[in-house]
């Protein structure tokens, strides 16, 4: 993406980028987190006792198991839709290396 995008306009940027991927990994984390308090909440969790609801067991079991299976499920299709691929990626460092020499 980095090398995308300094081929298209000629910047290196990865300061934003990685700025702006550390933004969203705390927004999803924060979302994330709120999500399964939500859902623990709903469930009749409760905080403090040794032995929880049945409602409860459940709900955190899903939150461990098929949950965060279908997420990376899903992150896995969506990255294989990803246009830019190894020979992609070769492609643009050739053609930067190329300005790169043609630059005075």
């Amino acid at each position: 993406m980095i090398e995308l995008d300094e081929l298209q306009t000629g910047q290196r940027r990865e300061g934003m980028f990685y700025a702006f991927m550390t933004l969203l990994q705390k927004f999803g984390l924060a979302a994330g987190l709120f999500l399964v308090g939500l859902a623990l909440e709903k469930s009749g969790f409760v905080s403090e006792a040794a032995q929880q609801p049945d409602s409860a067991l459940l709900a955190i079991r899903i939150l461990i198991g098929p949950l965060p299976m279908v997420l990376l499920l899903l992150a896995i299709a969506l990255a294989c839709f990803y246009p830019i691929n190894r020979q992609r990626h070769a492609e643009i460092l050739l053609h930067l290396a190329e300005r790169r020499r043609s630059e005075p």
